[in-house]
Order: structure tokens, then sequence, then C-alpha cells
């Protein structure tokens, strides 16, 4: 496998990962009697509570020589992964099941 796709598939993993995390964190969190606006809250820092560990992995695999391509596809799904948390929590995203 090629070391781009390496970090492309890596990349998309890691964004999947931390997006799953949020959005169980959030529907385990979030209540019908919550506000809903704090499902975007719950949704946020759920997925950015083991951002410090995946950053670390990743730094720690991008001075690998070896592994240098998995580390680079880690931070930038990571990067991608707090993107749109941040994105969801600044525009106050709200789920439609969550306005009910």
């Amino acid at each position: 496998m090629a070391k781009g796709s390496m970090a492309v598939l890596v990349g998309v993993l890691v964004l999947a990962l931390h997006v799953g995390l949020g959005l169980l964190a959030a529907d385990r969190l979030w209540t019908d009697t919550d506000d809903p606006h704090q499902w975007a809250y719950f949704y946020g820092t759920g997925g950015c509570c083991i951002t410090p560990i995946t950053a670390s992995v990743g730094a720690i695999l991008a001075n690998n020589p070896r592994f240098k391509a998995i580390g680079v596809g880690v931070l930038i799904g990571l990067g991608l992964a707090l993107a749109v948390g941040a994105f969801a929590v600044f525009s106050a995203y709200t789920p439609p099941w969550a306005n009910n």
C-alpha cells in the first residue's frame, strides 16, 4: 500500500473514531429534559476527550520514519475531527430528533 493511501485510510479511521465517540457520548448524556443545544456540547466534548492521547500517538508515529505515513494520517484525521466538533458547538447544531 502506498504511503499516501495509508495516511488517508488512517485519517478516515481516526475521524470516524472521534466522530463516533462524540455521537456515542452525546446520545448517552443528553436526555429529553436537557436543552437541545446541550447535545452539541456533549458531542464536542465527547469526541475531544481522547484528543490528547490521539495527538500524542500521532506525533510519536509521525516522528518515526517507519510509521510516518500513519502518524500523519492520525494527525490529519484528528484535525478534521476537531474541526467538525468545533463547527457543531459554535453553530449550535442540534439534530432534528433533539428538538422535540
